[in-house]
Formats: C-alpha cells, structure tokens, sequence
C-alpha cells in the first residue's frame, strides 16, 4: 500500500512542480518586453569598443610592417616600394579567414592609420571573398607621380600611374568599409 501511495504522491509532486514552472514562465512571457530583434530589419546598438572590420587611411600608412608584425596569426600582407617618402602601393589586404579580430594590429601603428570598425557582417558562401583589400588606390597618385618625375627630372619610367584598387573579393564589403571611413573622416572634421 505504501508503494502506490507513494507513486501516486510522486505524480502530485510533479504536476505540482510542472504547474509552478509554468506559472513562471508565462509571468515572465507577458511582463517583460522581447529580448528577440528582427535581424537584419532591426539590430541592436554596438558598443563602441566592439572590434569588426579594418579600414586603412592609405594617406598615413608609412608601410612600416609593424601591424603585420604584431598580428598573431599573420593574416596581414603589405606589398609597397618606396620612392623616398612616397609609396606606390601594390598590396594591403586582410585575410579574414584567418583574422581573429584581437586588435593588436592596431597600437603598434605610429601614424595610427588602421582602425577597426564596428562593422560585423562577414557571411559570405565563397571562402576566397573573405581576402579583402583595404587600398583605395594602386601605384602611385598622380600628385606624387608628378613630384617624382619632377626630382627625376622626367625619369620616373618605373612608376605606374594610380587607379583604384581592384577588388580582391567581397567587394559589398569594401564598399560598406570605405563608406564607414568616409564618415570617420567626415566627424573629424565637421
């Protein structure tokens, strides 16, 4: 007898235990406001310290390798030749597949000229877009290709004329990451 009225005192206990459960979550599901956003129509706000993707302030860039350098998993490349102080840039990208986003990139810098965005939006289906180069332009611009072939003396055969970089992949991205330069640039001055 003391078996049944104890089985019996089992399902009690949990019905009981099962009805307060409830009685909690839908207390909880009525009083308090979705925690669920509607991505990508909504989204949340980002911190400000929040590490997303690189932008480079080509203008700055020394190439002097010191975020390559510091970078734990060398997913930076930099490819440039110096004309004295002025660079004909060949290369700068970021392989994100490899990129762990730490940011120690960033203080070696001593012209502070790469920053991390708050830009987060990665997803891609090709493996390769996930290259990105963060030049604005190629060679050399066509102020300094003046000044070279100036100092030169009308020598500057070597040198190639800037264009825009080439998209090395994930060129959505690029744009979003130029436009967000742009605007840094813009509360810098306004």
């Amino acid at each position: 007898m003391g078996s049944v009225r104890e089985y019996f005192s089992n399902i009690a206990n949990g019905l009981g235990s099962t009805v307060k459960g409830m009685g909690v979550t839908l207390r909880h599901f009525t009083s308090e406001p979705p925690i669920t956003v509607q991505y990508p129509r909504e989204t949340k706000p980002i911190p400000p310290t929040y590490r997303g993707l690189h932008i480079l302030e080509q203008d700055k860039c020394i190439d002097c390798h010191l975020c390559a350098k510091a970078c734990p998993v060398d997913c930076i490349e930099i490819e440039a030749t110096h004309h004295g102080r002025t660079l004909d840039w060949h290369k700068f990208t970021i392989d994100y597949k490899k990129c762990i986003f730490c940011e120690f990139c960033i203080p070696p810098c001593p012209v502070d000229c790469i920053h991390m965005t708050s830009e987060f939006e990665l997803a891609t289906d090709d493996p390769n877009g996930m290259v990105e180069d963060l030049l604005t332009w190629t060679g050399l611009r066509p102020e300094d290709q003046a000044k070279l072939e100036g100092k030169a003396g009308g020598k500057g055969a070597g040198a190639a004329e800037a264009k825009p970089a080439a998209p090395a992949g994930g060129g959505d991205v690029r744009s979003r990451v130029a436009a967000m330069l742009a605007k840094k640039k813009a509360e810098k001055e306004g």
